[in-house]
């Protein structure tokens, strides 16, 4: 069962589904979606995989558009409302399911975005972080502040190598072969995630 939603936020509402598990939720987990500029939205392909490989661990799964993207108001901010968007959307999380244990994740700007709000309140148990743009964006190491995995193509043009190594403090995982956008690699992702959640 997949319910539509409409979310609360700080230009408006903000699109959005929520995703359950079949049995006991043992998190509940808020995901970004890539650039808004370039066509990303809640309903993009590597999102989904990640969707679908924690609500068959048990995780519950809340996607959302940020503003200006699909039926979500408001209109893109170059990133800080953005992250303003996700820290309503992970409000809205915990409020509808109170003592849950919140996992963060996004797929390349949404993993931006999800990095960004660890700086502005968000207190996730975990974070998964696909296709991180490191180096053509800031992600400074925090060590030990959270439990992190980053999963990322080896042939990824967007992450830059030498920061990507330099990045201390997250867990990496890499997919030999696979770019940023993951074009026939989707089941490398989705055993590489599975693998990873079950850790």
């Amino acid at each position: 069962m997949t319910d539509n939603l409409a979310i609360d936020g700080p230009r408006g509402p903000l699109e959005a589904r929520y995703d359950p598990p079949a049995g006991t939720p043992v998190a509940q987990a808020v995901l970004c979606h890539p650039h808004p500029q370039y066509g990303g939205s809640m309903h993009d392909a590597v999102l989904a995989t990640l969707a679908e490989v924690l609500i068959d661990a048990g995780v519950g799964v809340l996607r959302f558009n940020f503003r200006g993207v699909g039926g979500s108001a408001g209109r893109y901010d170059g990133g800080a409302g953005e992250v303003e968007d996700l820290l309503a959307a992970a409000d809205w999380l915990m409020a509808a399911h109170p003592g849950a244990r919140l996992w963060a994740g996004g797929y390349s700007f949404g993993a931006w975005v999800t990095w960004q709000a660890l700086d502005r309140g968000l207190a996730p148990q975990r974070v998964i972080l696909i296709a991180p743009p490191v180096g053509a964006m800031p992600f400074p190491s925090r060590p030990g502040e959270v439990p992190t995995d980053v999963v990322i193509g080896s042939r990824d043009d967007f992450a830059d190598p030498g920061a990507l190594d330099a990045w201390s403090g997250v867990n990496l995982h890499r997919i030999e072969g696979a770019d940023h956008f993951f074009g026939g690699h989707h089941e490398d992702l989705a055993r590489t995630l599975k693998n990873t959640i079950a850790t």
